[in-house]
C-alpha cells in the first residue's frame, strides 16, 4: 500500500505461444493477455472484467495470468512495487464483491483484497482481506467495523506529494484490514457499503467513483515472493447496515507548533473572519480541531466554534489567518508537507503561505502566514484527543 504509482512510457511484453509478427500495438486484451508476462503499467479486458497490472520495473520477475471470468493468477519473485488484479472498469458504492482465494503464498510486504480510487476528493481506498509478512496498520488508527463476519480496523495515511491516477498531489489514503487473513479456497463476500458507510461517518466521502476498481494483489517494499490465484464475481448490491462502527464519529486533534509549544485555538469565536489563536495545553473544545479531505488538500474544523481555519486571501509575511464558517474555498484548503519527526508543514492553497506560530508564547496570540521557510516556527504536529 506503501507505493509509488508510474505509468511507463513503453511496455515490456514476454509472450508464451506468440510469434513476433502477431505483436503489435493492437494485441492489449483478451487472449493475447491471457498468455503474457508484463513489466511496467497494462490494463484492458478479459472475458468481461476489467484488469490492470502495474509495476514499477525492478529487478526480478513476476508473471500475471487471466484466466476465465474472473479469475487471475500471479507468481513473482520481485524486489520492488506491483499492483495487479481483475474487477470493474469503475467503482461502485453499493457493489457486493464476491471472492474466492484459491492460492495465497505471500513473503515480504504486501496485502490481498478490494482496491480502488475515488475523485472529489481524490482518495485511495482499500479492504485488506490478507497480506505478506506483516499486517498492514501504519497511518493514524480511526476505529473498527464490523462487516461480513469479521472485524476491520480502520487506518487513514496523508499521501504528501505523491503521485496518483491524476498525477502528483497530495491525497488520503483510506482502508480497513481485517483483524485476522482470510482462509483460503473459500466463497466470501466484500459489503463495501459497510465500509464506505463507516469511512463517511469518520468524515471520509467517496464521491466520483468513475475509477477502476478490482480484486487487488500487491507487493511492496521489496525482497517479495509469493503466488496467488483468485477470481472476483458480482454477488449484488447493497446499502449495508449502516457500517456497525466502534469508536466512530468524527476524530479530533490538537495541533501543536513545535517552536512555540502553544496549541491552535478556535478561542470561542463564532464570527466568519475572526482571529485564530493559539494557547498552552488544554484539552477544551477550543483546542480541537477534525482533519477533512478536500480535493487533494485537507480542511481544519474546530469543534468549538465549528468554524475552519482560513487564510483570507492574505498574501503579506506575518498576516493574521483567521477563522470561516463551511466552506470549501482555496483559503480553507491546506496541504502537508513532512518536516520530520512527526510534524509537518500546512500550506495554504489560496495564499500558497505557511501556517506559523510567528514565535508567539503568550496565551490568545494570533496565527500567523509566512512565505515558504522550514523554520520551527512553521512545523505543527497532530495530537490525538484521547
Amino acid at each position: 500500500m506503501k507505493k509509488v504509482f508510474f505509468i511507463a512510457t513503453a511496455l515490456v511484453f514476454m509472450f508464451a505461444g506468440c510469434s513476433e509478427d502477431i505483436i503489435d500495438d493492437d494485441l492489449m486484451i483478451d487472449d493475447v493477455m491471457s498468455d503474457a508476462t508484463l513489466k511496467s503499467y497494462d490494463s484492458g479486458t478479459h472475458d468481461g472484467y476489467f484488469w490492470q497490472l502495474w509495476t514499477d520495473d525492478h529487478s526480478g520477475w513476476i508473471d500475471y495470468q487471466n484466466g476465465p471470468g474472473g479469475n487471475y493468477s500471479v507468481s513473482w519473485d520481485y524486489n520492488g512495487n506491483f499492483t495487479c488484479g481483475k474487477g470493474w472498469s469503475s467503482g461502485s458504492k453499493t457493489r457486493i464483491i464476491g471472492y474466492n482465494i484459491g492460492v495465497h503464498n505471500h513473503s515480504g510486504g504486501g496485502v490481498f483484497g478490494y482496491y480502488g480510487w475515488s475523485r472529489s476528493p481524490m482518495i485511495e481506498y482499500y479492504v485488506n482481506e490478507s497480506w505478506g509478512t506483516q499486517r498492514p496498520t501504519y497511518g493514524r488508527f480511526l476505529g473498527t467495523v464490523n462487516s461480513d463476519g469479521s472485524t476491520y480496523d480502520i487506518y487513514e495515511d496523508i499521501r504528501v506529494n505523491a503521485p496518483s491516477i491524476e498525477g502528483t498531489q497530495t491525497f488520503t489514503q483510506i482502508y480497513s484490514t481485517r483483524r485476522s487473513k482470510v482462509p483460503v479456497g473459500q466463497n466470501r463476500t466484500i459489503t463495501f457499503a459497510n465500509h464506505v458507510n463507516a469511512w463517511a461517518n469518520l468524515g471520509y466521502h467517496l464521491n466520483d467513483m468513475s475509477p477502476y476498481a478490482i480484486l487487488l494483489t500487491e507487493a511492496y517494499g521489496g525482497n517479495s515472493q509469493g503466488s496467488v490465484n483468485a477470481t472476483v464475481w458480482s454477488a449484488g448490491e447493497g446499502s449495508g447496515d449502516g457500517g456497525n462502527t466502534d469508536g466512530g464519529g468524527a476524530t479530533y486533534y490538537r495541533i501543536q507548533n513545535r517552536a512555540t509549544g502553544l496549541f491552535l485555538d478556535g478561542m470561542g469565536r463564532t464570527s466568519d473572519g475572526s482571529d485564530l489563536g493559539q494557547y498552552a495545553n488544554t484539552n477544551h473544545q477550543n483546542a480541537q480541531w477534525t482533519r477533512e479531505a478536500s480535493g487533494g488538500f485537507e480542511r481544519f474544523r474546530n469543534r468549538g466554534t465549528g468554524l475552519y481555519i482560513d487564510g483570507m486571501g492574505r498574501t503579506e509575511n506575518g498576516a493574521n489567518v483567521g477563522q470561516w464558517a463551511n466552506t470549501n474555498h482555496n483559503n480553507a484548503q491546506w496541504s502537508l508537507e513532512s518536516a520530520g519527526n512527526g510534524y509537518y508543514r500546512l500550506r495554504n492553497r489560496g495564499t500558497g503561505l505557511y501556517l506559523d506560530g510567528m514565535g508567539r508564547t503568550s496565551d490568545g496570540s494570533n496565527v500567523g502566514q509566512w512565505a515558504n521557510t522550514n523554520h520551527n516556527n512553521s512545523h505543527w504536529r497532530f495530537v490525538p484527543v484521547q
